[in-house]
């Protein structure tokens, strides 16, 4: 996060184990953790920790000077269709052999069956991956760069984004 002259007056640079000091009498609405940086939203205001610096410090933006707020999630649609395709193709290759009473070499199906099936247990995964991860961007007024927090879990990320437009 690039911290211009809008964002240096509001900057403090106690941890994050003084949240509760930093919070005071408000209640802590919604929090979400990602690789970069700490969220969290009371009635008032948010809280953006960045994580993994010396002396970690904490921004203070009021919900005024919020002026974007994204939740960026990635299709599932390709893993969908990866894993259809694996799932099809190692049925129709068990299947062939099987039913139509040939005496086909165990050798090359064995192996296409176990390939195939690793590629759909991925494209599975995939989709996991892909439904359960996000992006939260919070753009700010006065600020060129937004908050952008990668690998959020989604939800937690939806708890974030709801808190806000409320």
């Amino acid at each position: 996060m690039v911290i211009d002259s809008v964002l240096v007056g509001r900057l403090t640079s106690e941890g994050l184990s003084n949240l509760k000091r930093l919070v005071g009498d408000e209640n802590i609405l919604a929090e979400c953790s990602g690789v970069n940086y700490n969220i969290y939203v009371t009635q008032s205001r948010l809280l953006v920790g960045k994580r993994f610096t010396l002396g970690e410090a904490i921004v203070n933006v009021p919900h005024t000077n919020i002026s974007t707020l994204e939740l960026i999630t990635k299709s599932i649609i390709p893993q969908l269709t990866l894993a259809i395709l694996a799932g099809s193709g190692a049925a129709l290759v068990w299947w062939f052999p099987g039913q139509q009473r040939m005496a086909l070499p165990l050798y090359p199906y064995d192996y296409v069956v176990i390939a195939i099936s690793a590629i759909f247990l991925g494209a599975l995964l995939g989709m996991w991956w892909r439904k359960r991860i996000a992006v939260l961007r919070i753009g700010i007024v006065g600020n060129h760069d937004p908050i952008t927090v990668k690998l959020v879990s989604s939800s937690k990320a939806a708890g974030v984004f709801r808190a806000l437009k409320d």
